[in-house]
C-alpha cells in the first residue's frame, strides 16, 4: 500500500521536475525574442537580420527532435533530456564570446538543436508515468513551462541587459539551462513498469515507416499544423493587428497580447483537465470543439476590436482556446501512437509543427501585404482550421465505424 502511495505521489514530482526543466530550456529559446532586440541596438541590425536571430533558434529543433525521440524510445528520457539541457546551457554560454553576426546565427542553430530534447522528452516522460488517468492534466501542467519560461526570460533578461551587459544575459541563460538539466538528472527516474523495448531489434528506418503507415495520426498531424499556424500568427502579429486595425497604442496592444498568453497558459491546464474528466476515451471530439471555437473567435474578432473593455475578456478567451489546445493535441497524438514508438511519434508531430512555427508568421505577413487586410488573412487561416476540424471529424467517424464492424 505504501509503495502504491509513494508511486502516486512521485508521479506528480515527475510533473514538477519536467515542468521546471521545460521552463529552464524555454528560458533560453524564448529569451531570444527580447535578446534579438538587444542585438539590433548593439550591432545596428536591420529588421530582417533581427528576425533571423529568432528564426535560427526555431529552426534548430527541426534537425534534432526525431532523432531525440528515437533515442528516448530506446534508452529512456533521463540522460537525453538532462544532458540536452546542460549542452543547451553550455551553448548559450558560448554566445558570450561572439562578435560576428554569422557566427551568432550558427551558434543559435546549435542552441535550437539541443532544445529539441526538451521539446520531445518532457511529453514522452509524462506519457510513461501517466499511462491513462490524469494524463491530459499532467501534460497540461508540464506545458505551462513554455509560457512561464518565456515570461521569466522577458523580465529577467531585460533587467540584466539594462543594468549590466549583453554578455550577462547569456550568462544567466546558460546557468538556468544547466541548472534545469542537473535537476532532471538528479531527480527524474524511469518508471519501474517501463519495459525495455530493445528486446526486439527494430531499426530507426523501420520505426519511421511504422509511424508513416499509421494513417490514424494523419488528421491529428493536420490539426497540429493548422492550430500551430493560428497560434504563431497571434503571438507574432496580434499587437500589429490591434495597432493597425483597431487604433490601439503599442503599449495597449502589448497588454492585450499578455492576456492572450495568460489565457493560453491557463487553457493548457484547464482544457487538458476537462478532456481527462469528460472526454477520456474520445479526446478527438473535444479537440474538434476547441477548433470550431477557435474559428468562431477568429471570425468575430473585428466585431469586438473597438470595444476595448470587452476585448479584455475576449483576448483572454481567445488565448485560452487558440493557445490552450496544445496539451490536448499532444494527448491525442500519444494515445494514437504505438506504445513502443511514443517518443518518435511525438517527435514527428512536433517536427511538422516546428516547420510552421518558423514559416507561419512570415507567410501571414506576406498575406497581409497582398490583401492589405489583417482580417482577410486571418479569415483564410480560420478557414484552414475549419477544414482541419472537418477532416478530423470525418476520420474519427470512419475509424469508429471500422472498429464497430470489426
Amino acid at each position: 500500500m505504501g509503495g502504491i502511495f509513494m508511486n502516486t505521489y512521485f508521479k506528480w514530482v515527475i510533473v514538477l521536475v519536467a515542468t521546471l526543466s521545460q521552463t529552464a530550456a524555454t528560458f533560453v529559446t524564448y529569451g531570444m525574442g527580447p535578446i534579438a532586440t538587444f542585438y539590433q541596438i548593439e550591432w545596428n541590425l536591420s529588421s530582417l537580420q533581427t528576425g533571423f536571430i529568432v528564426s535560427a533558434v526555431n529552426i534548430g529543433p527541426i534537425f534534432s527532435m526525431i532523432l531525440f525521440g528515437y533515442f528516448m524510445d530506446k534508452k529512456g528520457e533521463k540522460q537525453i533530456i538532462a544532458w540536452g539541457s546542460i549542452l543547451l546551457g553550455l551553448s548559450a554560454l558560448l554566445l558570450m564570446l561572439v562578435n560576428n553576426y554569422v557566427v551568432l546565427l550558427f551558434l543559435l542553430l546549435i542552441v535550437g538543436v539541443w532544445y529539441g530534447s526538451a521539446q520531445t522528452g518532457g511529453s514522452t516522460a509524462i506519457v510513461k508515468w501517466f499511462p491513462d488517468k490524469h494524463r491530459g492534466l499532467a501534460i497540461g501542467i508540464r506545458q505551462t513551462g513554455i509560457p512561464i519560461g518565456g515570461a521569466l526570460a522577458s523580465v529577467i533578461l531585460t533587467y540584466m541587459y539594462h543594468h549590466y551587459s549583453l554578455s550577462s544575459v547569456h550568462l544567466v541563460q546558460g546557468f538556468v539551462a544547466i541548472a534545469g538539466g542537473l535537476l532532471f538528472l538528479l531527480i527524474y527516474q524511469e518508471p519501474k513498469e517501463r519495459v525495455a523495448v530493445a528486446t526486439t531489434s527494430v531499426t530507426f528506418k523501420e520505426k519511421l515507416m511504422a509511424i508513416k503507415n499509421n494513417k490514424v495520426l494523419y488528421p491529428i498531424y493536420i490539426v497540429g499544423i493548422v492550430m500551430m499556424t493560428l497560434q504563431m500568427i497571434l503571438v507574432a502579429h496580434f499587437m500589429s493587428y490591434l495597432h493597425q486595425e483597431g487604433g490601439y497604442s503599442l503599449t495597449e496592444a502589448g497588454q492585450y497580447l499578455s492576456l492572450i498568453l495568460i489565457g493560453g497558459m491557463i487553457g493548457r491546464i484547464a482544457i487538458a483537465w476537462i478532456s481527462d474528466q469528460f472526454f477520456a476515451q474520445k479526446r478527438e471530439y473535444f479537440l474538434m470543439i476547441v477548433m470550431v471555437s477557435a474559428v468562431i473567435l477568429t471570425v468575430i474578432l473585428p466585431y469586438m476590436i473597438h470595444a476595448k473593455l470587452l476585448m479584455l475578456l475576449f483576448s483572454f478567451i481567445l488565448g485560452f482556446i487558440a493557445l490552450g489546445w496544445y496539451s490536448l493535441f499532444i494527448a491525442c497524438v500519444t494515445e494514437q501512437s504505438n506504445p513502443q514508438y511514443v517518443g518518435l511519434t511525438v517527435s514527428a508531430a512536433l517536427t511538422l509543427n516546428q516547420f510552421f512555427i518558423v514559416i507561419a508568421p512570415t507567410l501571414f505577413g506576406f498575406m497581409v501585404t497582398c490583401f492589405s487586410s489583417y482580417q482577410l488573412a486571418l479569415d483564410i487561416v480560420a478557414a484552414f482550421v475549419a477544414l482541419g476540424a472537418i477532416n478530423l471529424h470525418r476520420s474519427t467517424k470512419t475509424t469508429k465505424i471500422s472498429s464497430e464492424i470489426l
